[in-house]
């Protein structure tokens, strides 16, 4: 054999292992990718049930939150000092996942899913009078977002109104 046709071989050689390599480093990319949308999922996911279960297990603040969300006006000020607060974390819990589903860390399947009942909530007048003063808390993206939902008929939106909850 002579040197040039070893020379061929050799890089035949160098230039498999880069073949190999590139496969290897794909499917380790798409397995990370993959893990990391589990990851965020299951994140979101933990996010509302964490949430429900503050409301859930202090049922003045379940209260405050149901009430609040309906008519706003029918609390008294410390309730709504404390709804200003829940509000606060619910809507940035949905703003989180909203923005992980516009960059393609969590599943389409996910925010859709969970969207219905942000529009639930966010259609209620208790909770438009506290979003029409809190823009700038908001990434552009979801505000305008809730925008559109607030200001279009949205039939989850009135879910909660149909709840009869004056004090």
């Amino acid at each position: 054999m002579n040197w040039e046709a070893m020379g061929a071989m050799a890089e035949l050689a160098g230039a498999l292992a880069v073949v190999v390599s590139l496969v290897y480093l794909a499917s380790q990319v798409k397995s990370g990718t993959r893990m990391l949308k589990t990851t965020t999922r299951d994140s979101s996911f933990v996010s509302l049930m964490d949430f429900n279960h503050a409301v859930m297990s202090d049922p003045d603040l379940a209260y405050i939150f149901q009430v609040g969300c309906h008519n706003y006006d029918a609390l008294e000020e410390r309730e709504r000092a404390r709804l200003v607060h829940v509000f606060y974390s619910f809507f940035k819990m949905f703003e989180k996942i909203y923005l992980h589903f516009l960059d393609g860390s969590v599943d389409e399947s996910v925010w859709v899913h969970n969207k219905p009942m942000l529009l639930a909530y966010a259609t209620q007048p208790g909770a438009q009078y506290y979003l029409s003063l809190r823009e700038k808390i908001f990434d552009p993206r979801f505000w305008q977002l809730l925008q559109s939902a607030t200001s279009s008929e949205t039939p989850a939106g009135h879910v909660l109104s149909k709840l009869n909850v004056d004090k």
